[in-house]
């Protein structure tokens, strides 16, 4: 090896630490890809100039970074550019992986509630995404990495502080109507003496005021009906009518319009004081009608959600509470609406139901409807789902050459970001995989092994290290990582230095590489993808390249094969010397004596001769 020019490379820098040493894990550099372009659909383009890069690795990014929903340049690339790519595939003997498109698999909207039909909307987009990375490698198991959360709140939220970890935000939501609600944390309650107001008391605080409301809600609106009812069945003065004479026209009204029409018009006739108070109190029944179908409208939704609560909990004791009220009521508003039941009659099963309904929470042995949950639950339920059905869809349509589906932690900041967010996630989604597996015909071990197989995680290095802004240390990231190793699949080998997700080559931040790439033997073998936009950013303006170079230093990997030394880190401040090969072959001190262009060399080394030409300029020998 030798070396044209001798330049002082300088000394050992924070930014290149694995320089002049051994790091802890050496890297091959099979293992170590780099994104396509993830602003553009030219994906054929793309590959291709990764490919001449020499890297052996590639990650096709449909992220959809250019603008409009997250399928747009993915749904923009032409399907024979994917044939395409798999040739070129072949013909390099280069490994493919695949970026999915940032979709948020619960299926929560940017505007609006949830609802399961937004989630299937997310969920066929995943396994159209699916679909376009098989051909890329239809012989293979193309690993596809999707993020576990992309709008998701982030469900809770810590620091860190002297005493440990501090929770100081909850994300909340209400399952029953799709409502997203947050939870924010004050540390003492001075109005009880300073007490600490740990996250459940205060979610089961807000559940209980929110029940309790919607209790007087419902007492509120039958009051005004049964107020409504007392005062129409109060007949003032003498008069020829009387309360049964009121209920019994108001009944007529709704059974027999044209016969109640005559009745009045015969009273109105005999006793016109009689049929302007009977036709006043009608209105008032009127109204006590209005008020009772309201109360039983709130009646309903809070039976529904307390209903709800209690299957989710188990809580036998709720359902029978809610069971020996359903029917009564049931039967006597649908009397009510038939014209054989008064107002009256349907207020007060209303009240009955509301003191049942009141009990809840007061009884000693039920608990208070959990209006409003954790997001944090909800969220790995309904994630799941969608990850689940994903892979069964790939298997099913795939068979043995299904795709890998691999799930990314976002930033920290977004939702299920945390190690233990992922695994929990992959844990479920393997779950139901193999009962949905089991359901169509697959014996269950089989179907185990398939979910442990095609579903994963895919560890953003960068992402997770910006814990860092809470308070976390070196030691934090590490742990977040050991979390999560049994299922790590794939690698996003990213740099920062821990405040934003400023996506650097390996060794240009502050990311603990060694301590989490031999952590865990899947982190070893895992492909490493160098996620350094900014770079790749500058390259499309004809600024800088793709950090190779930088990626092989950070992440130490041989500059010979499967030689440990030396590495691309010693090689970056190398000095000629006898275990470096021939040395400096040019060194500055002959521009010294015989000049810059080697104007100065004598005749004999091809320098001027008599005549004034140089031997090398083509003149001929005199």
């Amino acid at each position: 090896m030798a070396s044209y020019e001798n330049f002082y490379g300088g000394g050992s820098s924070g930014l290149n630490p694995v320089s002049g040493s051994s790091p802890g894990y050496l890297a091959e550099t099979s293992n170590i890809g780099f994104p396509t372009d993830a602003i553009t659909a030219n994906a054929l383009k793309n590959v291709a100039s990764k490919i001449r890069t020499g890297a052996k690795v590639i990650e096709v990014s449909g992220l959809g970074l250019g603008g409009g929903g997250p399928m747009k340049t993915l749904a923009s690339i032409p399907k024979q550019h994917w044939k395409e790519i798999d040739r070129l595939r072949k013909l390099t003997g280069v490994e493919l992986t695949f970026h999915g498109p940032l979709v948020e698999p619960t299926g929560i909207p940017q505007r609006g509630n949830w609802s399961e039909d937004s989630r299937l909307e997310t969920e066929s987009q995943m396994k159209s995404a699916v679909d376009l990375a098989q051909k890329m490698d239809p012989n293979g198991n193309v690993i596809v990495t999707f993020h576990s959360s992309n709008g998701l709140p982030e469900p809770e939220r810590t620091i860190k502080t002297k005493d440990g970890e501090e929770v100081v935000q909850m994300a909340i939501i209400n399952e029953r109507t799709g409502e997203l609600g947050n939870l924010p944390f004050s540390k003492e309650d001075w109005f009880r003496g300073g007490e600490t107001l740990t996250p459940k008391k205060q979610l089961d605080a807000l559940n209980n005021t929110q029940w309790t409301d919607r209790i007087e809600s419902i007492v509120l609106a039958n009051n005004r009906a049964r107020k409504e009812i007392e005062e129409a069945l109060q007949v003032q003065g003498k008069t020829s009518i009387d309360a049964k004479s009121v209920s019994d026209l108001h009944f007529k009204s709704k059974v027999d319009p044209r016969g109640f029409e005559n009745d009045i018009q015969q009273i109105a006739k005999s006793d016109p004081t009689a049929a302007n108070i009977l036709q006043n109190n009608l209105r008032k029944l009127d109204d006590a009608s209005f008020f009772v179908e309201d109360a039983f409208l709130k009646m309903k939704e809070a039976y529904n959600t307390a209903y709800d609560s209690a299957l989710r909990d188990g809580d036998e004791n709720a359902k029978k509470i809610l069971e020996s009220r359903r029917v009564p009521l049931i039967n006597t508003f649908n009397a009510f609406n038939q014209g054989q039941a008064t107002s009256a009659d349907v207020s007060a099963e209303i009240n009955k139901t509301a003191q049942r309904l009141d009990l809840l929470g007061k009884d000693g042995f039920t608990k208070t409807p959990q209006l409003f949950r954790p997001l944090r639950k909800w969220a790995i339920d309904k994630s799941s789902d969608s990850f689940a059905n994903t892979a069964l869809h790939g298997l099913k349509k795939f068979g043995n050459n299904a795709p890998i589906i691999s799930i990314e932690n976002p930033p920290v900041g977004m939702g299920l970001t945390r190690g233990a967010d992922l695994r929990d996630l992959v844990k479920a989604s393997r779950e139901k995989f193999v009962k949905k597996a089991v359901e169509t015909g697959m014996s269950k071990s089989v179907a185990k092994k398939q979910a442990e197989k095609l579903l994963g995680v895919t560890w953003d290095t960068g992402h997770i290290n910006s814990l860092r802004k809470y308070g976390y240390d070196e030691a934090d990231v590490v742990g977040e990582a050991k979390k999560v190793a049994p299922f790590v699949k794939h690698v996003h080998a990213v740099d920062n230095l821990g405040f934003e997700d400023s996506e650097l080559p390996p060794g240009m931040g502050n990311v603990p590489f060694d301590k989490i790439l031999t952590s865990h033997p899947n982190f070893k073998k895992a492909k490493k993808i160098i996620e350094a936009s900014d770079w790749f950013l500058r390259a499309s303006l004809g600024q800088t390249g793709t950090p190779i170079r930088q990626a092989y230093s950070g992440l130490g990997s041989s500059i010979y094969g499967n030689m440990d030394y030396p590495t691309w880190g010693q090689a970056t401040d190398a000095y000629g010397a006898y275990f470096s090969g021939l040395g400096d072959i040019n060194p500055q001190v002959h521009h010294s004596i015989y000049g810059a262009g080697f104007t100065n060399l004598p005749a004999d080394l091809g320098g001027p001769s008599a005549g004034g030409q140089s031997r090398f300029s083509g003149a001929p020998i005199e």
